[in-house]
């Protein structure tokens, strides 16, 4: 599946096309539910996770709120729509999500948006999330 996500080149960072890049990349293991691994690996080690009410830090509690992400859901599909840049290193983004839940076989859209710090290696390059924040309504993931 392909991402593109609009952003404003006038008021983009230096890095912007590598950050958006990361970003696309993200949603589409997101969407993957098997890639739980490479989804954690987008995080750097001590970082931080916020998923609604779900807070996780550092590789392993990522992972387990990654997984747990997946138990009512048999597939989802994000459709992010537009980033904002706050400086070099942090963005916002808002977008919509399509549920397929396991229970019933519905679908359900939500709208979500989410805000990103971003820490990169000694070269100044290969960007992972360091912070990472997402808002949106989970009760529709439940199934309930």
């Amino acid at each position: 599946m392909s991402y593109t996500i609009a952003y404003e080149a006038s008021s983009a960072p230096s890095k912007a096309r590598e950050l958006v890049s990361f970003m696309e990349e993200f949603y589409a293991t997101s969407d993957n539910p098997t890639a739980h691994e490479k989804y954690a690996g987008s995080f750097t080690s001590d970082a931080t996770l916020i998923m609604g009410p779900k807070t996780g830090k550092g590789y392993d509690e990522i992972l387990a709120i990654r997984h747990s992400l997946w138990t009512h859901v048999a597939s989802r599909k994000h459709t992010p729509v537009k980033i904002f840049f706050g400086g070099e290193n942090e963005l916002m983004l808002h977008g919509k999500v399509l549920y397929t839940l396991k229970a019933t076989g519905n679908q359900v859209e939500v709208p979500w948006a989410g805000r990103v710090e971003f820490a990169f290696d000694n070269a100044g390059a290969n960007p992972k999330m360091k912070f990472y924040q997402v808002y949106l309504d989970t009760a529709a993931q439940s199934g309930k």
